[in-house]
């Protein structure tokens, strides 16, 4: 009996993170897109992976680990923010849903739409977002400190 205890621990441990136990994804599209950009914020590879994806799963179960790791570096570049704000979503194709973030990161504003897409078991995941327009608005690249020289507001 101690062994089985034992065994069961862990899995009990991974239930309770982030998609822990499911496979990733999250239960609502608000809810992936929170947990995405949160994971791009603290530079969290593996919890980008986790609900970043398609309608057959995480990226991360679907993708080599190098391509995968390149794509979300990239993506990182571009998803500093000191805020975002999901909008109301809005259905397209094949059951994914349209949904407006409106980003700030200093005196920049960005409003991309990220496209979420359901699992047959049903977890969400963000499938694509407009990076273009992240670039656009000048924030690839960019960072949450004030520019060099400038003076920090209060």
């Amino acid at each position: 009996m101690k062994r089985l205890a034992v065994l069961l621990l862990p899995l009990a441990a991974c239930a309770s993170l982030p998609g822990g136990g499911t496979g990733g994804g999250a239960a609502t599209p608000n809810a992936a897109i929170e947990q995405f950009l949160g994971a791009a914020q603290r530079k969290d590879l593996p919890a980008m992976a986790s609900v970043w994806g398609t309608e057959k799963g995480p990226a991360s179960k679907s993708m080599p680990k190098k391509e995968l790791e390149r794509r979300e570096l990239i993506m990182i570049q571009c998803l500093a923010h000191e805020k975002a704000t999901p909008g109301t979503p809005a259905p397209s194709e094949a059951g994914r849903l349209l949904v407006p973030v409106e980003m700030v990161l200093l005196t920049r504003k960005a409003k991309p739409t990220f496209t979420m897409v359901k699992s047959p078991g049903g977890r969400w995941y963000v499938e694509n977002f407009e990076i273009d327009q992240l670039r656009d608005q000048g924030f690839c690249g960019a960072s949450t400190a004030p520019p060099t020289g400038a003076p920090a507001t209060r």
